[in-house]
């Protein structure tokens, strides 16, 4: 990464966390009303931005008030998890998506089937999930080989 990317980087980490500290001082107004879209933006951008402990706190706090995610926000959640090396985060993010009220699409299950490759038993989880809910959608299962897992 050249300095212009990480300068950038910086700036935009930096804002997503004036963000969120603007929101929890809203969020305490007697005119506050619960906005899924904007927990949307500000989870989706904590995740980016790899602060996956300050997205769960908001996440946390967009299920106290009964908002549910949308699919964009399982999938960047999942993402995050993933690239972050928590696996079995990103599987508790995908337990709640089969809970919400709102059937689940196929993206968050594809990321979430490419991120845990190196994980077998995770993997075949959701395999199964997926091929009950999309029962007409193919998954592509690489060779062994081609990641190295042998």
């Amino acid at each position: 990464m050249d300095m212009v990317a990480v300068l950038n980087e910086l700036e935009r980490q930096e804002e997503t966390s004036l963000a969120v500290k603007m929101f929890w001082v809203i969020k305490k107004q007697d005119w506050y009303r619960p906005d899924v879209y904007l927990y949307k933006d500000l989870i989706i951008a904590l995740a980016k931005s790899k602060k996956m402990d300050e997205a769960m706190q908001l996440w946390d706090s967009m299920r106290k008030e009964n908002l549910y995610p949308d699919s964009q926000t399982y999938t960047e959640v999942i993402r995050g998890f993933l690239r972050n090396g928590s696996p079995a985060d990103a599987m508790n993010i995908f337990e709640d998506m089969k809970q919400s009220p709102d059937p689940p699409e196929e993206l968050p299950f594809r990321i979430l089937l490419k991120g845990l490759l190196p994980h077998p038993l995770l993997r075949n989880k959701v395999k199964q999930d997926f091929e009950e809910i999309f029962p007409d959608q193919r998954i592509y299962d690489p060779p062994e080989e081609i990641f190295g897992l042998r």
